[in-house]
């Protein structure tokens, strides 16, 4: 695992990581639904601000932080040694979009309609369209693009919303990033450290140590806009986990049972350290302490060697048709369920679909999960007609 790594990428795409992104995106959808659903689980709910443990939601956004990383060895390892103004505005575009989406989905929620020049639905509606036409996969950057570039600047300056203990500006204002933008600076900052060592897994496991010891040892005010401990210390950690992983999949030549192996023995370090650090913080999500991304990342790690043995290695593949849509289009599938309400809202539908939110229970699951399968439906419809999003 100490050999360079720039050999060529495997022939065959990894579909194992497809069908996990797939699984933690769907996963996503249905935590999303049940949040605040009442009679429901202790384990589906999300812990409190001084827990020291996890539930199953409390898995899933360090699950997909993960995946990102895993997929920067593989998108970039030709680019080592390679690196050009080109690359580096491809690096900052993909990461700087998620950073304005997420800062804008972090302040809607207190948007004033009448103060603005739209109401709500149509606000958050247009947004999603921005982002569709920005993000659209296609050949060259047409007018869709450039129509996408507007309405989405159109739309940042038109902003207006309340006041309160955490916003002191009627306009967009940074508080924190959201989850998009958590994933825009874990992306860049680690892509970054893996061109700068040039793939070198020994040395990206140094980065992981050192993103982790920015956590114990930066101050939060250090960078204006950026919480640099967390956001860039036990949140990258998590992204550069997936990183040390994702190397493993640039090697051609390595046999499945080599790869196994290595993955085996870093989920096991990832565990192991996550609970040596545990008395430093806890296992906390609210505070993204190192122990919380350790534990996490170990976990989706061992959960993405199950779907590799499963689909690449034994290759019994039909039973993750359904996840692929969700996990080739992760973008679309994270944006459907909130597109699709405002554009009910947009429309004036009643919400027939969503009968059991106030009651919740076992009902109020089996609708959760109904709503989880018409939205990757809605995805994989999507990308049948050739609507792909990619940042």
């Amino acid at each position: 695992m100490s050999q360079l790594l720039p050999s060529p990428a495997p022939a065959e795409r990894l579909l194992s990581l497809d069908a996990f992104r797939g699984f933690v995106i769907v996963a996503m959808i249905w935590v999303n639904y049940l949040a605040g659903m009442p009679g429901i689980p202790y384990w589906l709910e999300h812990t409190g601000p001084h827990a020291d443990g996890i539930t199953l939601p409390d898995i899933v956004f360090p699950a997909f932080l993960f995946i990102v990383g895993v997929a920067i060895p593989l998108s970039l390892h030709r680019a080592v040694g390679k690196v050009d103004a080109a690359l580096a505005g491809r690096l900052l575009w993909r990461a700087g979009s998620l950073m304005v989406a997420g800062v804008v989905l972090a302040n809607v929620y207190r948007y004033d309609a009448q103060a603005a020049l739209l109401p709500r639905a149509w606000y958050t509606f247009l947004f999603y369209v921005a982002m569709i036409l920005l993000w659209r996969q296609a050949n060259g950057r047409g007018w869709p693009f450039y129509g996408g570039a507007a309405l989405m600047l159109f739309l940042l300056a038109a902003f207006r919303g309340t006041l309160n203990e955490e916003f002191d500006s009627v306009y967009l204002q940074h508080t924190w990033w959201g989850i998009l933008g958590m994933i825009g600076w874990g992306y860049l900052l680690c892509s970054a450290l893996f061109l700068a060592v040039r793939g070198k897994p020994a040395a990206l496991v140094a980065a992981l140590i050192a993103l982790l010891a920015v956590y114990f040892i930066a101050p939060a005010g250090l960078l204006p806009f950026v919480n640099v401990p967390q956001v860039l210390g036990s949140t990258a950690a998590n992204v550069m986990a997936g990183t040390v992983a994702g190397t493993l999949f640039v090697q051609r030549a390595m046999p499945h049972a080599t790869r196994i192996r290595w993955m085996v023995i870093l989920a096991a370090a990832l565990f192991a350290a996550g609970l040596l650090l545990r008395p430093w913080g806890g296992i906390n999500k609210i505070q993204a302490t190192a122990s919380y991304s350790l534990v996490c990342a170990a976990i989706a790690l061992a959960l993405f060697l199950l779907f590799y043995v499963t689909i690449d290695v034994l290759r019994i593949r039909r039973w993750a048709v359904v996840l692929l849509p969700a996990g080739a289009n992760a973008l679309f599938a994270y944006i459907a369920p909130d597109l699709w309400e405002q554009l009910a809202a947009v429309l004036h539908l009643p919400r027939f679909w969503w009968p059991y939110l106030e009651s919740g229970g076992a009902a109020g699951l089996l609708n959760a999960a109904a709503m989880t399968a018409a939205m990757v439906a809605l995805t994989a419809l999507a990308t049948r007609t050739g609507l792909r999003l990619k940042f």
